[in-house]
Parts: C-alpha cells; structure tokens; sequence
C-alpha cells in the first residue's frame, strides 16, 4: 500500500491530508488528519495591544503625565516571525509523527522560504516535492493534481 501526505498551508492555516492507496486504480478516499487555524493572524494588532475600553495605554492628551513614549515598530515583524516558526513546528509534527512513503509540502510564496529554513534538516528531507503556491482554499481534487499524486 502506498501512503502520501499532503500539507498545504498559508499564514493562517495549515491543513494536512493523508492518501492510502492499494493502486492506480483503486484510489481511496483522501483524509483529512490534521486542521489548525491559526487565530493571531487573523486578528488585527489594534485588538491584541488595546485594553478594554479600545484605546492604548497612555495615549490621549499629549500634555498629560500619561501620553505615549513611542511605539513599538517590529511588533508586526515579531508576530509574523512567531507564526512562521508555529508553521514550521507543526509541519515538523506532522511529518515525524505520520508514517508515510511520500511528503508534498505547499506553502505562499511570500513565507515559503522562511518556513522551509525554520524546518529541522533531517525532516526536511523527507520531502518529496515543494510548491511556492498558496493552496489551502483549494479542493482536494485539485490539491491532488498540482502535486501529480
């Protein structure tokens, strides 16, 4: 029986399907082992830094002994670095746990190198096939027939 894993995944989501089949012709039914959505992405950074009645802390009148010092200018880097390394933990998780003959990996462009450099090298060998391309709205279908399998 041959056994395939295919994790497609992008920012904020990460989605990782299993494929077993007995032959060409007798093609199994594709199933979905793993699904994570990653929440901080898709909030806005106003949202995480505000307190509770909306403003930041220490903002309003500039006279006053309470007005800002600054801002924080790599908070937006920092959050993206923190999701590229969550990504790249969980393919690795994904990868050393599930027992399969073949890896296929797809990640958008944008963070494909960035996360691939963040995989250890001896689970990134272990994939078969990378594309730069951003599949995780796609079907299964066509999932399937980007990555030749």
């Amino acid at each position: 029986m041959i056994s395939h894993i295919l994790i497609v995944a992008d920012i904020g989501t990460l989605k990782a399907y299993q494929i077993s089949e007995r032959s060409l012709v007798h093609r199994k039914k594709i199933e979905l082992i793993k699904k994570i959505t990653y929440t901080n992405a898709h909030r806005k950074l106003s949202d995480q830094l505000s307190d509770g009645r909306g403003s930041f802390r220490g903002s309003g009148d500039a006279r006053s002994p309470r007005h800002g010092s600054g801002e924080a200018h790599h908070l937006k880097g920092e959050r993206d670095k923190r999701a590229v390394c969550s990504i790249a933990h969980d393919i690795e998780g994904v990868i050393s746990h599930t027992p399969a003959d073949a890896y296929y990996l797809s990640l958008p462009q944008p963070i494909h190198r960035a996360v691939t450099e963040e995989i250890q090298k001896n689970i990134r060998s272990k994939i078969t096939k990378e594309l730069d391309v951003d599949l995780t709205k796609d079907t299964i279908e066509d999932i399937r027939k980007r990555f030749g399998v």
